[in-house]
């Protein structure tokens, strides 16, 4: 067995692909006017602009902007991917795979390359994608697609061994072929956690159809948790035997797992217990938690925790009552998890915490997340959410901190309804302390705060082709945080709770005191404000003055018929004079296109509310675009 022949021979791979990125999808940047930004002469964004192929003095930028090194960019992917295979029983078998080779200095270099250990697992690689055939031994296997620039692992599908064809797009793909393991079975009602700790790590546990109830799983590295249709893991209790008292019904002798949180976050008017994890749920609709019971009527609720009875104002007759116990669904230390096709629901998390807690290199796809108290999904570094509905939790969908983090392709809708305060932070999502954080390809829409927002220390973010609607404060929201590129999103009616007029809040793309920003090919539509910055003035994070510098927003399209007083703005605001906008500062609007209603006075400049003439003569949109 050659390892070391083999970890050199796809790292080789793996190096070719990353730093030829921008010639595989050069022709992208036909279609879109703000790739590259015209401001990009290399560094980091060289990694997320659609650019030419780069330079060996703009790959060494890469690295030194980024604080990488090669063993970050490409080690990273390859050590995922190990961890996906058998690796070190793999052995070098270009035999299984045609290649059409390559003439380079007078020799012929192959362009596709292949790892098995024949009949488990398969890991070919090619340069360029296109089609191709691969010989795998008699069998079953699962087909990955692996994009080697973020990692990324595409099912696609399962296949029958012999000659197998692959079409792959164009650029470096890698496929995995795998055998998939025997996967343990667990029912309804088994003790999830007595499995995983029966079972050696790295193991697959299907979680039959049907309701898993107040179950917490600390996996082990590189455990599987895959649901088959109709599996719920449920954080509640059904609720017997209520009884009627006065009013209300009661249900006696229960004990509380969150006796007393208040006070650690401010609650929204008429919900003073957002604070307390337990929620009721009637019929699956979660009722409003009442800090009395003479509060309690029609739609409510109220926990008396030094009595431990539950009161409830609706008639339980014949409906299914569930009360919210277990504070967890997932977590722990474990590494390179993946969770796949599950309910998780009616988790009590108590604030700042979540269901499911990711760790460093987990995954979460297909799934379900609902009605947890405060945050449905935790990200941490190098996880992935992609393909996800994470609706009608307590606080947040997302939350999370970490670096190198993908969320794509998710749904994120109606979170909030707990009560939190969406000023100190509710809504679809917020990621703080993050580095290279994509948002990529999500819908976010009816969430009570901002649908995409990146708080406190955030740098190389980037959010790419989400859609942002009707959500109550911003629709994309990066505060106090540095280097990032908002690009290609669609942002619709968000602001909904018209917070603020003659403001910033509420508008589709929001930038508040973070330098480096690149906002541009977005489309906007009648947001409460279009395209805003703010320089509040806020002190200096862990990369230098949080402050509104280096804003570059250009080829936008923004359409504002919001006719209310204080409504419809693009423009800068600098709470403490003219800093903002200076030459120094660089904030500048470009080349983009205004379509306006009514309100004639659509930007905000130095402190005034001004009309397209004005916005120009302050050297703002010279060549932009203004229609009715």
């Amino acid at each position: 067995m050659n390892v070391s022949h083999s970890l050199l021979t796809f790292t080789w791979a793996l190096a070719v692909a990353v730093l030829s990125v921008g010639a595989s999808r050069s022709a992208e940047s036909e279609a879109a006017p703000c790739y590259p930004p015209p401001e990009s002469q290399g560094g980091w964004r060289t990694l997320v602009t659609k650019n030419a192929l780069p330079t060996a003095a703009q790959r060494a930028a890469v690295l030194k902007t980024a604080g990488l090194n090669t063993d970050h960019l490409y080690v990273r992917v390859l050590h995922d991917v190990m961890s996906a295979l058998p690796y070190q029983e793999m052995e070098p078998h270009n035999e299984v795979v045609n290649s059409a080779n390559v003439a380079l200095g007078g020799e012929a270099w192959r362009t596709t390359f292949a790892l098995a250990k024949p009949g488990e697992a398969y890991l070919i690689y090619t340069l360029g994608g296109g089609t191709g055939k691969a010989t795998l031994a008699p069998g079953r296997y699962t087909a990955t697609r692996v994009a080697p620039r973020d990692g990324t692992q595409t099912p696609l599908g399962v296949v029958d061994g012999g000659a197998v064809d692959f079409s792959l797009p164009q650029g470096d793909w890698g496929l995995i072929y795998r055998r998939p393991a025997q996967a343990e079975s667990i029912s309804p009602g088994e003790d999830i956690q007595a499995r995983v700790n029966a079972a050696p790590p790295g193991t697959t546990f299907l979680l039959k159809s049907g309701t898993h109830r107040m179950r917490s799983v600390v996996p082990r590295n590189g455990d599987t948790f895959t649901g088959e249709a109709g599996t719920v893991l449920s954080g509640a209790r059904l609720l017997a035997n209520l009884s009627r008292s006065g009013l209300c019904w009661v249900a006696k002798s229960q004990i509380p797992r969150d006796r007393n949180t208040a006070g650690e976050a401010p609650c929204r008017s008429g919900h003073a217990r957002c604070n307390h994890a337990e929620d009721l749920f009637l019929d699956d609709a979660p009722l409003l938690h009442m800090p009395t019971l003479a509060e309690v009527g029609p739609g409510k609720w109220h926990f008396d925790y030094d009595a431990g009875q539950v009161y409830l104002g609706d008639d339980p007759t014949g409906k299914k009552v569930e009360i919210s116990v277990t504070p967890k669904a997932f977590t722990g230390p474990a590494t390179n998890v993946t969770i796949r096709n599950l309910t998780i629901e009616k988790y009590a998390n108590p604030t700042q915490q979540a269901t499911v807690e990711l760790g460093t290199g987990w995954i979460i796809e297909d799934c379900e997340s609902r009605w947890n108290h405060f945050t449905g999904i935790a990200m941490g570094p190098r996880s992935i959410a992609r393909r996800n509905r994470v609706h009608h939790n307590g606080c947040f969908g997302f939350h999370g901190a970490g670096d190198h983090i993908l969320v794509a392709n998710n749904e994120i809708a109606h979170n909030g309804f707990a009560g939190y305060d969406p000023f100190w932070g509710a809504g679809g999502s917020k990621w703080v302390y993050t580095s290279h954080l994509i948002v990529r390809d999500n819908f976010s829409h009816h969430n009570r705060g901002p649908g995409l927002w990146t708080d406190i220390n955030n740098i190389h973010t980037l959010y790419e082709n989400n859609t942002v609607e009707d959500n109550e404060r911003g629709g994309i929201f990066h505060e106090i945080s540095y280097d990032a590129i908002i690009r290609t999103n669609t942002a619709r009616r968000n602001g909904t709770g018209k917070a603020f007029p003659h403001w910033t809040t509420g508008a589709g793309i929001e930038i508040v005191s973070s330098q480096n920003v690149e906002v541009c090919g977005n489309t906007l539509e009648d947001n409460w404000q279009g395209i805003t910055g703010l320089d509040d003035h806020r002190g200096t994070g862990n990369a230098g003055p949080w402050t509104l510098t280096n804003l570059n927003v250009h080829g936008n399209v923004v359409t504002s018929r919001i006719a209310d007083p204080g409504g419809g703005r693009t423009g800068i605001i600098d709470t403490k004079g003219t800093g903002a906008f200076t030459a120094s500062a660089n904030n500048r609007f470009r080349e983009n296109t205004y379509f306006r209603g009514t309100n004639r006075s659509n930007f905000l400049w130095m402190g005034k509310v001004l009309d397209a003439t004005d916005w120009q003569r302050f050297g703002q949109d010279a060549s932009g675009t203004f229609r009715r």
